[in-house]
């Protein structure tokens, strides 16, 4: 493959760190071919940015501009349409997490991948960092022992406009999808599908949860502690505790931390500084296409089935705060 051609659905802010980083991959040439853009203007914008070949509003003339992958960058609640569409193209598509809002509109992503064979990955970019890279290598290490408890949170002060996706029930706002979704993650990792869930939130006027914390317990005496909130702000940590010891991921837990800090019980403790050039989307990308270049259907790393553990978790969360997207329930 000399050239990897991309197509970009939703080019806002996280679609343009997105695009930043696709000059950091070094062994094919990575492409912008097409993007889909809501509106001409918002194409246009974001072509003087970057070098974009094509800019569409059509979603059938974007679906024919010879792409290799998209990238899908909307608010929560398009994913599942735009997904299925390049889908039924076979063009491989790599979602922004929540890659669905629930576990049915999933289920029709993963089967309509596996019918058409065609690569299908949830953009979590945080699965490929360096830094959870290093605690997973900890961990096979044996560094701390058996794992006994996760704890980890996400908390972003929103800006206080109820208008905002954040706080859009219609754009499947809330701090569980958008934030909450990486403790989830990070538990579900490491240690799997809980047997029990206990969740309590505060939620909006208009049913949204403006702050969530989740209590998750597994067979084998473990458990897992995780908060997301739009309305609160603070340092944003994870922590693994094992029988010998603990590791934490210094803040932002999510991104690039100042480190890595491994603590053996009343002994040593190792600090690994974490750094990398550009934002992180780098090794997602290098994900992507080395999977479509093994002609894979999903990521052995983020596979299909580790996407649907995290979506079954969000939503027993969401039924026990009667949060509800009622236009896609």
């Amino acid at each position: 493959m000399d050239q990897f051609n991309w197509g970009i659905i939703g080019p806002g802010n996280v679609a343009i760190e997105f695009a930043n980083d696709l000059k950091l991959i070094a062994a094919i040439p990575q492409q912008l071919k097409a993007v889909l853009s809501h509106t001409a203007e918002g194409g246009e914008q974001f072509s003087k940015k970057f070098p974009v070949e094509n800019i569409f509003t059509d979603l059938n003339k974007f679906l024919g501009a010879g792409l290799d992958a998209v990238y899908i960058a909307t608010p929560h609640t398009f994913h599942h349409q735009y997904a299925m569409a390049c889908l039924r193209h076979k063009i491989a598509v790599l979602c922004e997490k929540p890659i669905t809002i629930n576990t049915a509109q999933l289920g029709d992503l993963i089967k309509l991948a596996q019918d058409n064979n065609v690569f299908l990955m949830e953009g979590l970019w945080t699965r490929f960092l360096p830094s959870i890279r290093k605690v997973l290598e900890l961990l096979q290490e044996d560094k701390i022992g058996k794992i006994i408890s996760v704890r980890a949170n996400m908390h972003y002060r929103a800006p206080q406009d109820k208008n905002n996706r954040y706080f859009n029930p219609d754009l499947g706002g809330g701090s569980l999808l958008d934030l909450g979704i990486y403790p989830v993650f990070l538990a579900t990792l490491l240690l799997g599908e809980p047997h029990s869930i206990k969740t309590t939130a505060i939620v909006s006027e208009e049913g949204v949860d403006q702050a969530c914390s989740i209590l998750m317990n597994y067979d084998n005496d473990q458990y897992a502690v995780l908060e997301s909130s739009l309305i609160t702000q603070r340092e944003l940590e994870a922590e693994i505790a094992g029988e010998k010891g603990r590791i934490k991921i210094l803040s932002p837990w999510t991104e690039t931390p100042s480190g890595i800090l491994l603590e053996i019980y009343d002994d040593v403790k190792t600090e690994f500084p974490c750094k990398w050039e550009g934002r992180g989307f780098q090794f997602e990308i290098a994900e992507v296409v080395q999977c479509i270049g093994q002609k894979r259907i999903e990521s052995p790393h983020m596979p299909h089935s580790l996407s649907r553990q995290i979506m079954k978790i969000m939503d027993e969360a969401r039924r026990q705060m009667n949060v509800k997207y009622k236009k896609f329930e």
